[in-house]
Parts: structure tokens; sequence; C-alpha cells
């Protein structure tokens, strides 16, 4: 009985997901950092962006982005 109420709660009442700007994968907004979007980049379409932590962690350690051909 206890599991079906918890069940109810959870899918009533969801978490907010993001998608991460970098991987595009969904993160709940809680776990995601807002970061500034690109002005100048066509396929943006706020002012702000969220990435992932596993992006926040390779962005951090130094890797780079590869630009797109």
């Amino acid at each position: 009985m206890q599991e079906d109420i918890l069940g109810t709660r959870r899918t009533a009442v969801s978490e907010p997901y993001v998608s991460c700007a970098r991987c595009e994968k969904p993160t709940r907004l809680r776990d995601a950092r807002i970061i500034e979007s690109d002005p100048l980049s066509s396929d943006s379409l706020s002012e702000y962006e969220y990435l992932c932590p596993d992006c926040q962690k390779a962005l951090a350690d130094g890797e780079k982005d590869l630009p797109l051909s």
C-alpha cells in the first residue's frame, strides 16, 4: 500500500528536467549548472543554457569542445 502512495506522489510531483547544452542528456534542474549561451550560435533559443554534472567535470578537467565541421 505504501509503495502505491509513494509511486503516485512521485508521478504527480515530478522534478523538472533540462537538456544539457553540450551532450543533450536530460538532467535534473537542481543538478544542472546554468551558463550563458553563445548569442552568435544559431541553435540557441535562450540567453542561458544548462550543463550536466558530467560535462561540468569534463570542462573543469580541461576538456575542450571540438568545433563542428
